[in-house]
């Protein structure tokens, strides 16, 4: 089904906070085992594809052609491509919170530590609010 989707973020560093809100349209489809979230962010001049898969205990994002799982029980390592090369990280999930209403996904909250690989370490929120 056919859904809004609201994206806000925040990155919080030792020195200062950064963060973004997006809207766009997405689809949404409920399976007996989990649930399937697509849709397209534009971000400064780039169209990120954006497929996450909502299972009880974890979620797997796939992020054009990268992937990040966010599992509350494990740490999880990544890769970061950027135009200026990739960049290798490890996802530590600290929170997880979905709220329905019904049966149907209203937000997704996540709160997670990413470690770059020289060390360098900072938390994101990502609110996903499906309407």
């Amino acid at each position: 089904m056919q859904v809004n989707v609201e994206i806000t973020s925040s990155q919080i560093f030792k020195d200062h906070e950064a963060g973004e809100s997006h809207k766009c349209l997405g689809e949404i489809t409920y399976h007996n085992n989990g649930t399937v979230l697509e849709f397209t962010e534009k971000y400064e001049e780039q169209e990120l594809k954006f497929k996450m898969t909502i299972l009880e205990e974890k979620i797997i994002t796939k992020r054009n052609g990268q992937d990040m799982i966010f599992d509350l029980k494990n740490k999880n390592k990544s890769k970061l491509v950027t135009p200026y090369g990739d960049i290798n990280l490890e996802v530590t999930t600290k929170k997880i919170q979905i709220s329905k209403q019904a049966s149907q996904i209203k937000q997704i909250y996540l709160e997670y530590e990413i470690e770059l690989e020289n060390g360098e370490r900072y938390d994101n929120i990502v609110k996903i609010g499906i309407n």
